[in-house]
């Protein structure tokens, strides 16, 4: 399977690394914003692969099985149709767009054309999760009631275009989405959304243009509720991404360390048999979403977070942002 990858900053370079382990697979093409960044992409990830820093001189010289898209939000220009077209299967690094507009057409393509999508919410593939997925799947689970989750962060305006609007959306876009996927894949469709958002630790920075704190209120079509918070006035380097989730036969703790890099997260599933697990999320969450959309292609079948669930969460944070309290 050949596989090419567009966007070389650090997600380009945790999926080549994950490639490279996945038998079958080769990463035949890449595709940066020069020829220099991209030769030391290659020279790094040790991969023999043809260096573009034109997409669609890659997509007419190429014959790629799948296309992997890690660029900020803004960066995406009719690239991912064009595969679609192609019938090149797709993975996306979340959002897929900068509003539900511009992320429709992207699903519509990839859809029509019947090719395989993942999006890169890689914290559905935390094992609590997966095993709370599968009790609601055959019903153990009871009817969904609460969800509460945050994602935490300081990195202040980060890269340059991550703190102004038109390039990444805002941190509820950018980088709370995570959660807002998480309880949407959960819970299902929501009915209603609504919330605060303000900036307040980085008015006087006149490179930051996007919220740094944001609360959102969801009703779902089935009754249960959530609540979302979301914040980059927290502490510097530490990223909180954690939750708690109520159904009727059990409840899950996700206690996240702030240090994903150096201690793995615990989860705590609460059964209403007294029951007690817990699990130390110590798995590669990244290695398990590309291994699933590989093994998706594979077999024909559809990967776990295809497109469209992105479009959801989109329009969540959207209606939340019409919508302030």
């Amino acid at each position: 399977m050949k596989v090419g990858i567009i966007g070389l900053g650090s997600m380009g370079r945790t999926h080549a690394r994950n490639l490279k382990h996945i038998d079958g697979v080769t990463i035949s093409a890449i595709c940066g914003v020069s020829v220099e960044a991209a030769q030391r992409f290659k020279n790094d990830m040790d991969i023999d692969s043809t260096i573009y820093t034109d997409f669609d001189t890659m997509l007419a010289s190429e014959e790629c099985d799948a296309l992997y898209f890690c660029l900020p939000p803004s960066a995406h220009n009719g690239e991912v149709i064009k595969a679609a077209n192609r019938g090149i299967h797709v993975f996306l690094e979340k959002p897929i767009a900068l509003t539900s507009a511009k992320a429709k057409p992207i699903v519509a393509a990839i859809e029509k054309n019947g090719v395989v999508s993942q999006v890169g919410h890689q914290m559905r593939f935390r094992q609590s999760i997966q095993k709370l997925y599968a009790m609601i799947k055959n019903g153990s689970a009871g009817k969904p009631t609460i969800f509460q989750g945050r994602f935490w962060c300081n990195i202040g305006s980060g890269p340059k275009w991550w703190a102004r609007k038109d390039k990444s959306g805002g941190q509820m876009l950018e980088q709370t989405v995570h959660i807002y996927d998480l309880a949407l894949s959960l819970f299902g469709d929501a009915e209603k959304a609504t919330g605060i958002v303000s900036n307040i630790l980085h008015q006087d920075d006149d490179r930051y243009e996007i919220e740094d704190t944001s609360i959102g209120l969801i009703t779902f079509t089935n009754g249960a509720v959530a609540t979302i918070s979301g914040s980059n006035c927290s502490v510097p380097v530490h990223f909180f991404s954690d939750f708690q989730i109520g159904f009727e036969h059990v409840s899950l703790e996700y206690k996240s360390t702030g240090q994903q890099w150096v201690a793995p997260d615990e989860a705590t599933l609460l059964y209403d048999d007294d029951k007690v697990e817990t699990i130390i999320e110590d798995q590669d969450v990244y290695l398990l979403e590309d291994q699933d959309f590989i093994n998706a292609i594979a077999t024909g079948t559809e990967a776990q977070i295809p497109a469209r669930a992105s479009l959801k969460s989109i329009r969540v944070i959207e209606e939340i942002l019409n919508n302030q309290l």
